[in-house]
Protein backbone atom coordinates (compact mmCIF):
# COMPACT_ATOMS: atom_id res chain seq x y z
CA UNK A 1 0.00 0.00 0.00
CA UNK A 2 1.32 3.22 -0.82
CA UNK A 3 0.34 6.23 1.14
CA UNK A 4 1.03 9.71 -0.09
CA UNK A 5 2.09 12.60 2.29
CA UNK A 6 -1.87 14.42 2.04
CA UNK A 7 -3.53 10.80 3.37
CA UNK A 8 -1.02 10.59 6.38
CA UNK A 9 -1.40 14.46 6.61
CA UNK A 10 -5.30 13.87 6.51
CA UNK A 11 -4.80 11.03 9.21
CA UNK A 12 -3.02 12.79 11.47
CA UNK A 13 -5.58 15.96 11.46
CA UNK A 14 -8.05 13.33 12.09
CA UNK A 15 -6.67 11.72 14.95
CA UNK A 16 -5.57 15.43 16.93
CA UNK A 17 -9.44 16.78 16.42
CA UNK A 18 -9.86 12.87 17.91
CA UNK A 19 -8.24 13.76 20.61
CA UNK A 20 -9.51 16.80 21.83
CA UNK A 21 -12.39 14.74 22.68
CA UNK A 22 -11.05 12.75 25.56
CA UNK A 23 -12.18 14.08 28.64
CA UNK A 24 -9.67 15.65 31.23
CA UNK A 25 -9.96 16.27 34.83
CA UNK A 26 -9.30 20.17 35.18
CA UNK A 27 -11.63 20.81 38.07
CA UNK A 28 -10.61 22.98 40.89
CA UNK A 29 -12.42 21.87 44.22
CA UNK A 30 -13.07 24.19 46.34
CA UNK A 31 -10.07 24.54 48.88
CA UNK A 32 -11.01 23.09 52.50
CA UNK A 33 -9.46 26.25 54.91
CA UNK A 34 -7.83 29.44 53.78
CA UNK A 35 -3.98 28.38 54.50
CA UNK A 36 -2.23 30.56 57.05
CA UNK A 37 0.66 31.67 55.42
CA UNK A 38 2.06 35.52 56.31
CA UNK A 39 1.23 37.45 53.26
CA UNK A 40 4.50 37.87 51.84
CA UNK A 41 4.78 34.06 51.51
CA UNK A 42 1.23 33.25 50.28
CA UNK A 43 2.21 35.97 47.40
CA UNK A 44 5.33 34.00 46.29
CA UNK A 45 3.53 30.28 46.57
CA UNK A 46 0.84 31.32 44.45
CA UNK A 47 2.89 33.22 42.26
CA UNK A 48 4.96 30.14 41.93
CA UNK A 49 3.81 27.05 43.05
CA UNK A 50 -0.26 27.18 43.20
CA UNK A 51 -0.65 26.42 40.28
CA UNK A 52 0.21 22.61 40.50
CA UNK A 53 0.19 22.20 44.18
CA UNK A 54 -2.84 23.65 44.71
CA UNK A 55 -6.49 23.90 43.72
CA UNK A 56 -6.30 27.58 42.53
CA UNK A 57 -4.80 26.22 39.10
CA UNK A 58 -4.59 28.76 36.01
CA UNK A 59 -5.77 26.64 33.35
CA UNK A 60 -4.36 28.39 30.41
CA UNK A 61 -4.83 27.54 26.77
CA UNK A 62 -2.63 25.11 26.46
CA UNK A 63 -4.56 22.86 29.12
CA UNK A 64 -7.46 22.46 26.27
CA UNK A 65 -5.72 21.16 23.56
CA UNK A 66 -4.38 17.68 23.02
CA UNK A 67 -2.01 16.23 23.25
CA UNK A 68 -0.41 19.06 25.61
CA UNK A 69 -3.58 18.96 27.62
CA UNK A 70 -2.85 15.40 28.64
CA UNK A 71 0.75 16.33 30.07
CA UNK A 72 -0.79 19.58 31.99
CA UNK A 73 -3.50 17.28 33.09
CA UNK A 74 -0.94 14.62 34.53
CA UNK A 75 1.35 17.82 35.78
CA UNK A 76 -1.10 18.82 38.12
CA UNK A 77 -2.87 15.91 39.21
CA UNK A 78 0.96 14.66 40.43
CA UNK A 79 1.67 17.96 41.87
CA UNK A 80 -1.39 17.95 43.99
CA UNK A 81 -0.50 14.45 44.98
CA UNK A 82 2.76 15.66 45.88
CA UNK A 83 2.11 18.60 47.88
CA UNK A 84 -1.48 21.02 48.24
CA UNK A 85 -1.47 24.35 49.61
CA UNK A 86 -5.19 23.86 49.30
CA UNK A 87 -5.60 20.89 51.91
CA UNK A 88 -2.69 22.13 53.67
CA UNK A 89 -4.54 23.17 57.22
CA UNK A 90 -5.98 19.63 57.43
CA UNK A 91 -2.60 17.91 57.71
CA UNK A 92 -3.60 15.80 54.43
CA UNK A 93 -1.52 18.05 52.28
CA UNK A 94 0.60 15.46 50.45
CA UNK A 95 2.11 12.40 50.10
CA UNK A 96 5.41 11.80 51.84
CA UNK A 97 6.58 15.29 50.15
CA UNK A 98 6.40 17.42 53.06
CA UNK A 99 9.88 17.26 54.37
CA UNK A 100 11.00 20.27 55.31
CA UNK A 101 14.59 19.51 53.56
CA UNK A 102 12.67 18.70 49.90
CA UNK A 103 10.65 21.42 50.46
CA UNK A 104 13.42 23.82 50.99
CA UNK A 105 15.70 21.94 47.71
CA UNK A 106 13.04 22.20 45.10
CA UNK A 107 12.27 26.46 46.40
CA UNK A 108 16.60 26.62 45.98
CA UNK A 109 16.79 24.80 42.88
CA UNK A 110 13.17 25.79 41.60
CA UNK A 111 14.54 25.95 37.61
CA UNK A 112 14.97 22.28 38.07
CA UNK A 113 12.09 21.08 39.32
CA UNK A 114 9.68 21.09 36.69
CA UNK A 115 11.40 23.16 33.40
CA UNK A 116 8.53 22.82 31.26
CA UNK A 117 6.40 24.85 33.37
CA UNK A 118 8.98 27.74 33.63
CA UNK A 119 9.37 27.91 29.94
CA UNK A 120 5.77 28.47 29.39
CA UNK A 121 5.07 30.74 32.16
CA UNK A 122 8.33 32.28 32.77
CA UNK A 123 6.67 34.96 34.89
CA UNK A 124 5.97 32.35 37.88
CA UNK A 125 10.18 32.11 38.62
CA UNK A 126 10.60 33.04 42.02
CA UNK A 127 13.06 36.41 42.34
CA UNK A 128 16.64 35.69 45.19
CA UNK A 129 14.54 37.82 47.16
CA UNK A 130 11.45 35.72 47.31
CA UNK A 131 13.05 33.01 47.19
CA UNK A 132 14.86 33.45 50.65
CA UNK A 133 11.87 34.45 51.84
CA UNK A 134 10.36 30.92 51.40
CA UNK A 135 13.51 29.49 52.31
CA UNK A 136 13.49 31.73 55.71
CA UNK A 137 9.87 30.97 56.33
CA UNK A 138 10.17 27.04 55.81
CA UNK A 139 13.08 26.91 57.66
CA UNK A 140 11.78 28.96 60.83
CA UNK A 141 8.12 27.61 60.90
CA UNK A 142 7.34 25.12 64.09
CA UNK A 143 4.86 23.21 62.21
CA UNK A 144 5.92 19.42 61.74
CA UNK A 145 4.95 18.37 57.90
Amino acid sequence: MNLSIKTIASWAIFLLILMQFIPLNRINPKAVSETAFPEPVRKYLKKACYDCHSFETDWTGIAYIAPLSWLTSWKVASGRQALNFSLWNNGKSGNGFLEPHKIRHVIMHETDHQWCYHVWKPDAALTGKEQQALLDWFSQTGRKY
